[in-house]
């Protein structure tokens, strides 16, 4: 038994830190600590000093991962397997876990977790990519219970009947994701209570629960906050049910933590504190042990689409692609669809938002958010979405080398923030050069704010390693590091 806990961010680290007593167990989602790099031989670095800052943090840790998700064609790479298999034994975790969709199509990512063709085809193509996790992996894995913004098909599955093929196909533990069903159900797909009752509930060892907000007539899963009233009332119900469960975690985006406060987030654990006094005694301590199987052949039904036509048709729609053909007609007309787009394009723009911020505030502060906006979309359709921030970052700084705006200074601030993400990549050092003095448009920028005046014109250089700016010429040292501390660079 792990207890209740949290997944790691950055920002929820000061809470872990004063109220370690809130938290017995850390979920870490291993990807976000990789940076994806273009050498062929090593795709994605991993900083063993970010891995031992994270062991040595108050709780048991479990291993959650947010880049294998087994829903779809695409399986689980070979350097993604090892990494995570790394992750499990730095980490001890007791199982491993990943989501019941699909995040990129064999043409390109989503950026955006999308839901599974759910049919007989559907639940053997699930089956192939969990047997690769269950093979490399030697602690049980389980799937996540999604969130599916679509309407229900008429000649799809019932979402708790595939859930329950998929655990009786693999053998593998259930993660219920109590927000995700929740969110299902208020939009329109099967009753909660429908879903539930028709999953082996034993099979659950681990429960999400989060907050969200309602936009466009739907309501997202967005890990906003608070936990819905109504959602803690149905939670409080389902938690006795479940024999097995393990751990009940609370899930919240960084960039809503500062907003909502470290008051809010204490009240929602300590909320998890009396679901889990809820659980009943006499569950196993043994998890399920998965029996690995060679995956059976695909069944395609007579005329239907299969997975790979159904990943193809709806990752092209709502990244902004064409796409022919009766189904793609049939998913066009879904407003599910419009929404799936609108949350990529947010995500999208947060990644770069995050990594590139002085470059991203200048811009913002030089031409508004409307033109901003303007600029992003054209960027989101002539380049594919990417899993990785650094990734996506990389990109727009093409595009905006290629476009060449003329706004003073934002292609040397974006110079800078290039080889600072390079430095992060490789470890080299660099060196970038000014003609005017940067320290007042860096200092500006981090407060959100245009300088007052231009810095003056002169011979100015900082240069960079992968532990922060470590010598600058014609510029106060100590005052770099105070303006641009390498934290401000999240990859």
């Amino acid at each position: 038994m792990l207890g209740v806990g949290v997944t790691y961010s950055s920002a929820v680290e000061p809470l872990l830190r004063s109220h370690p007593d809130l938290f017995d167990v850390v979920e870490i989602e291993p990807q976000t600590t990789w940076i994806e790099t273009i050498d062929g031989d090593e795709p994605y670095r991993v900083s063993p000093d970010t891995l031992a800052h994270l062991v040595q943090l108050p709780g048991k840790k479990v291993v959650h991962s947010i880049g294998t998700p087994v829903g779809g064609t695409v399986r689980p790479s070979a350097e993604q397997l090892t990494l995570l298999l790394d992750a499990i034994r730095t980490f001890d975790s007791p199982w491993f876990s990943d989501h019941l969709s699909f995040n990129s199509t064999p043409e390109h990512a989503t950026a955006f977790f999308l839901p599974p063709r759910q049919t007989p085809a559907g639940i053997q193509t699930v089956a192939a990519s969990v047997g690769d996790l269950q093979a490399a992996i030697p602690v049980p894995v389980a799937v996540e219970t999604g969130v599916n913004y679509l309407q229900p098909r008429a000649d799809e599955m019932p979402d708790g009947a595939f859930v329950a093929a998929v655990l009786e196909q693999t053998n593998c533990a259930l993660l219920l994701d109590l927000h995700n069903i929740f969110c299902n159900s208020l939009n329109g797909r099967q009753p909660l209570d429908d879903f539930l009752n028709q999953l082996p509930l034993d099979r659950v060892i681990e429960v999400h629960i989060a907050g969200g907000f309602e936009m466009d007539g739907f309501w997202l899963d967005a890990h906003s906050g608070e936990i819905p009233d109504h959602l803690f009332e149905i939670a409080q119900r389902v938690i006795p049910s479940l024999p097995n469960l393990k751990a009940i975690i609370f899930e919240i985006f960084p960039a809503f933590i500062p907003v909502v406060g470290f008051d809010v987030i204490r009240a929602q654990m300590e909320k998890l504190h009396h679901l889990w006094s809820l659980r009943v005694p006499g569950g196993s301590d043994v998890l399920p042990h998965p029996i690995i199987q060679p995956a059976p052949p695909i069944i395609i039904e007579d005329g239907a689409p299969t997975p790979a036509e159904w990943e193809r048709a709806l990752g092209a729609l709502v990244t902004g692609k064409a796409s022919s053909g009766r189904l793609a007609q049939d998913l066009a007309n879904d407003p599910g669809v419009a929404i799936i787009g609108k949350l990529i394009n947010e995500f999208r723009a947060s990644m770069i938002v995050t990594v590139l911020r002085l470059t991203s505030r200048l811009l913002m502060l030089s031409v508004g958010g409307d033109v901003l906006r303007m600029i992003l979309q054209d960027f989101w359709s002539n380049y594919p979405p990417e899993q990785f921030a650094a990734t996506e970052a990389e990109n727009f700084a093409a595009y905006l080398l290629d476009k060449q705006p003329k706004i003073p200074h934002v292609l040397k601030v974006l110079e800078f923030e290039r080889n600072v993400l390079r430095t992060l990549l490789d470890g080299q050092a660099r060196v970038t050069a000014f003609d005017f003095d940067p320290l007042p448009l860096f200092r500006a920028l981090a407060e959100g704010r245009l300088p007052d005046e231009p810095g003056k014109p002169g011979e100015f250089e900082i240069e960079v390693t992968g532990d922060g700016p470590v010598n600058a010429t014609g510029i106060d040292l100590a005052d770099v590091q105070d303006v641009i501390p390498l934290s401000l660079i999240h990859i």
